[in-house]
């Protein structure tokens, strides 16, 4: 009799953690301003969020946008990169409360006053050399200054060498393409970070 109550208890208690997971709709989509998914478990979180992604190669602009449990993330301004020919942003939306990330692609407005550090910038893609003796004055936040080489799909699914030099910010150096929504690495041969001058 008593095992049977331990064991029926065991069962309620494992319902209640259940219920108190909280749940996020979980989505992606590269290329667009919304996206439609499901309901999952997020046991080791407390947010939801919604990262929309501003990307704009040359004559080109592209919205992406990902749903889902928030890995830890900052809400508001997460990541945002300047290189010659090419701007990247992602701004993190959060809520609490089951299923809340129920909104769109959101950007809010940017600051757009050069005055912050001077990095290197340089931007080339299909080609694993990029060398340039150009600078820039970064926007703020964006003290630091990224060296990068890798292979990267982009919104329209091209794989290709990418090469490029400019400025980030530092949430852009801790999280990396993990932060990214359209932009996607395929092969990291280098990333690396140095303060703005």
């Amino acid at each position: 009799m008593m095992k049977s109550i331990l064991i029926f208890l065991s069962i309620i208690c494992a319902v209640a953690r259940t219920d108190d997971v909280l749940k996020c709709i979980q989505c992606q989509k590269a290329n667009s301003d919304t996206c439609e998914g499901e309901s999952v478990n997020c046991p080791n979180c407390t947010q939801c969020m919604v990262a929309s992604e501003l990307l704009e190669i040359g004559n080109s602009t592209y919205h992406s946008i990902r749903k889902g449990c928030n890995p830890g993330f900052p809400c508001k301004q997460l990541y945002c990169s300047d290189f010659t020919n090419a701007h990247i942003r992602v701004s993190v939306q959060c809520c609490t409360g089951d299923n809340c990330n129920t909104d769109n692609y959101k950007m809010p407005p940017e600051e757009i006053e050069h005055k912050g550090k001077i990095c290197p910038t340089c931007f080339k893609y299909g080609t694993t050399e990029c060398i340039s003796d150009d600078t820039e004055r970064c926007i703020h936040p964006e003290d630091q200054c990224l060296d990068y080489l890798g292979k990267v799909e982009d919104p329209d699914n091209n794989v290709r060498d990418y090469s490029y030099k400019g400025c980030v910010s530092p949430l852009g150096c801790k999280f990396k393409f993990s932060a990214l929504v359209g932009l996607q690495e395929v092969e990291n041969q280098h990333f690396t970070c140095t303060p703005g001058k």
